[in-house]
């Protein structure tokens, strides 16, 4: 399984168009939040439109520039994975959104156990190289942390720390900070006996 992942898109819609060719190799759209800068419904239609051209499933959870509204309607594309895992290709994408990921609770845990799983949260998880503000202090999510040591997904796709753009690794799970699209920022991983690598892209 081959993701493109991207976070801190923010409005910034016009550069999409751009990652044509790597989608059409790609499974699946991975979205870590920040959509918007700030915007309701609208602007969030006018990203995913964008991105819903490629014609490859779009998986995402909000950020804290996303309004409520923003969920909604990722969940009436059928695409959000706040509290909704979805499943594809063996795998289970699961997520929680910026507000929830103090203390992040998934549905149907035992069964996620059961299915090798990739995480989708905003926040990264603390202490790592991927939740670095200004290269010294670590701005992440113990909650993220700790979820990801519990459950040990095969990848955490993250964002929101614009500046710690790269990846790490937390026992058996891959982090992935793919850095702000908005900058023309963007990851593109592959998935292959339930490991992970990861490949730093820019437009």
């Amino acid at each position: 399984m081959k993701l493109l992942a991207l976070a801190d898109i923010h409005g910034h819609t016009k550069h999409i168009p751009l990652l044509a060719n790597v989608a059409k190799d790609c499974d699946a759209i991975v979205l870590a939040g920040d959509m918007t800068d700030f915007g309701g419904a609208s602007q969030a239609r006018s990203v995913l439109s964008a991105l819903n051209a490629f014609g490859k499933p779009v998986l995402g959870v909000p950020g804290n520039c996303d309004s409520p509204q923003v969920e909604s309607v990722l969940n009436q594309q059928g695409g959000g994975l706040v509290q909704n895992p979805i499943e594809m290709n063996g795998v289970v994408f699961v997520g929680f959104s910026y507000a929830a990921s103090t203390e992040p609770v998934l549905p149907n845990e035992p069964i996620l156990q059961q299915k090798p799983m990739v995480l989708v949260t905003h926040q990264p998880a603390w202490g790592t190289a991927v939740d670095l503000q200004a290269s010294t202090r670590h701005k992440g999510s113990r909650s993220v942390r700790s979820f990801i040591e519990d459950h040990q997904p095969i990848l955490a796709v993250s964002g929101h720390i614009h500046e710690a753009r790269g990846t790490d690794q937390i026992g058996s799970t891959v982090l992935v900070n793919p850095g702000p699209f908005r900058n023309g920022c963007y990851s593109v991983i592959d998935i292959n006996d339930n490991t992970a690598q990861a490949k730093l892209c820019s437009l």
